[in-house]
């Protein structure tokens, strides 16, 4: 190990501060994607003074499952103040003048952090890490001065990400405002079934073992347009879909959760595949495809869907037969003038994501880069 490689427990230490005063405070989790959540868990009739408070620049973790997850949910406290399961450790760094908060978590962030973890996990297929294991995981310290120049150069790109998640996300407000003036504010006597503008799960032929792109459920992010990752990989089987295509996650808690995407970024022509747990929609002839999108995130659409789920209540579905009997109102005027507004919001957008997926790769190439850092 170099020589400026110190273990972690070395600059760390266990908090345990209960709630005992029961204070009125937001309840956090953790997520596997390293960052604090609100949490969703019934705490009806649970003794809250056993919950641990969390504090600015403090961490909590999830030690348990690191070999099944690929991953430790670590994440550093950026808030005031909160409270969280006594299953978490929380801890902090015992002297922020020999280790930044950020400079850590920038640490525990990279991939080959994950990969270490999962090595040195026990117990099985789940595989935890112990506390001891854990603080035993070395990483560069350089000097203060240049710890704060490698923070301020990480959080200058998450800066830079995060500024155009936000535009995307007023974009694609916008447009849905407009389709609601169009569409949904738009009254009409007639109504036809929405078989008659979209085309559910197309057919396409892709040879067996043909290289093409791939999208899993968990690359469809919510109410937010974009794939959050598109890889090549031989074709097996699952839903094909090109460019512009819109992908309904069928599934709970998916579909309650928003999760929907518009495809950009294919090559032209191209077929891909995925999960067969989205639905594959398609504008017909005639019809926006911006327009089958903003459908596929309008409120009374969804609670429609939601409507016609069937299934065990752990895993309900709602099959693509249900959405062709859904009936709108349709003004083909309408139609070609909401295209034309929408439609550079729509590529405006997908320039942004673009963007922030090459920023992504930085981010990560500057993650890799710590493992050689000196001074």
């Amino acid at each position: 190990m170099k020589s400026n490689y110190k273990p972690i427990g070395d600059f760390i230490e266990l908090i345990d501060i209960r709630n005992t005063e029961l204070k009125n405070i937001p309840l956090v989790g953790v997520s596997i994607n390293k960052i604090f959540i609100l949490s969703v868990a019934n705490i009806i009739g649970t003794n809250m003074k056993n919950y641990k408070f969390i504090k600015k620049n403090q961490f909590a973790c999830s030690l348990m499952q690191v070999r099944r997850d690929g991953k430790i949910p670590v994440a550093l406290f950026e808030e005031e103040e909160a409270i969280i399961s006594q299953a978490y450790p929380v801890f902090e760094i015992v002297d922020i003048k020999e280790l930044l908060p950020q400079y850590l978590m920038m640490w525990m962030s990279r991939s080959e952090f994950d990969r270490e973890a999962c090595f040195n996990a026990v117990g099985g297929v789940r595989g935890s890490l112990e506390w001891e294991d854990f603080c035993a995981m070395q990483l560069p310290v350089p000097s203060l001065e240049k710890q704060k120049e490698i923070v301020k150069e990480y959080h200058t790109i998450k800066d830079r990400i995060k500024l155009n998640e936000q535009l995307n996300r007023k974009l694609e407000d916008t447009a849905q405002s407009i389709y609601k003036e169009y569409f949904v504010n738009f009254e009409s006597s007639e109504k036809n079934k929405l078989d008659e503008y979209i085309e559910f799960n197309p057919k396409h032929t892709i040879k067996k073992d043909q290289i093409t792109s791939y999208v899993e459920m968990a690359d469809l992010q919510e109410n937010i347009m974009s794939l959050k990752n598109i890889i090549k990989r031989p074709f097996t089987s699952g839903s094909k879909f090109k460019n512009k295509d819109t992908l309904f996650s069928r599934i709970t808690p998916c579909l309650e959760n928003g999760k929907t995407a518009f495809t950009t970024g294919l090559n032209e022509n191209e077929v891909a595949f995925g999960s067969t747990e989205f639905i594959v929609m398609r504008a017909k002839e005639n019809i926006s495809p911006y327009w089958v999108y903003c459908l596929s995130r309008e409120e009374s659409f969804r609670s429609y869907a939601i409507s016609s789920m069937i299934g065990s209540s752990g895993r309900q579905r709602v099959h693509s037969d249900y959405l062709k009997e859904y009936l709108i109102s349709i003004d083909s005027k309408k139609m070609y003038d909401f295209n034309i507004l929408v439609k550079p919001i729509f590529e405006i957008v997908d320039i942004k994501a673009k963007e922030n997926k090459n920023i992504r790769i930085l981010r990560e190439i500057l993650l890799s880069k710590l493992a050689t850092v000196k001074g």
